[in-house]
């Protein structure tokens, strides 16, 4: 009775070692391969230090904690255009300007994907088309309330300096424009090189599909 699993300590081994084995592979190892395969198919970003610098900053400062970047579909509403599945925007999710919920391909070459945890704050997946004025962003990260006075966000005003950079640094500088409602205690102020980097990001966050052929434009 060599097959019997009830007198074979061989087979009480084997066949739970094995049967672990593949639901690793079905579950994990195969998912994953398709996946990259998926992600290799997607033209990887164009490679930018200052993007990058800020990519960094939005992780650093937690922003994922407040902000998402993921637009919910409606599955009830989905429908196949020229052989690609779409899923429209779930009503709610409407008010963040895009037409399409967000797809993987979105999230292909991000390590890690800032999908976000919560909306706290809007969803950020396209904030660079909604406002697209870096001073806008200047005001809103030195005194959110200035422009969105409902906001809970905390300012970050260690990204700027009211002192005049010197002339070897300037460049990577930005002059804040139009500082009137800020508060500030003098008449001038500048956005550091993290500042800029920070909202090049955001600025960059302009993700949409063009329905027809579910392409990022």
């Amino acid at each position: 009775m060599a097959f019997n699993i009830h007198t074979s300590h061989r087979l009480l081994f084997l066949i739970p070692a094995v049967s672990y084995l593949v639901l690793v592979a079905v579950c994990a190892v195969i998912p994953a391969m398709l996946e990259q395969q998926r992600e290799a198919e997607v033209e990887a970003p164009f490679e930018d230090a200052l993007l990058e610098r800020g990519r960094r900053l939005y992780r650093d400062f937690n922003c994922v904690a407040c902000h998402t970047q993921q637009i919910r579909g409606d599955e009830a509403l989905a429908s196949v255009i020229e052989g690609e599945r779409l899923i429209p925007v779930l009503k709610a999710d409407a008010r963040f300007g895009r037409e399409v919920a967000s797809r993987r391909e979105e999230y292909a070459h991000q390590q890690p994907p800032f999908m976000g945890t919560q909306r706290t704050g809007p969803d950020l997946s396209s904030v660079g088309r909604r406002l697209p004025e870096a001073q806008w962003h200047y005001w809103h990260l030195y005194t959110p309330q200035s422009v969105s006075p409902d906001s809970l966000m905390p300012p970050h005003r260690f990204l700027f300096t009211t002192t005049q950079p010197s002339d070897d640094v300037a460049a990577d500088y930005e002059k804040v424009l139009n500082i009137e409602g800020l508060g500030l205690p003098g008449k001038e102020l500048w956005a550091t090189p993290d500042a800029r980097a920070l909202v090049e990001y955001l600025l960059s966050l302009n993700r949409e599909f063009i329905e027809a052929e579910g392409l990022s434009r």
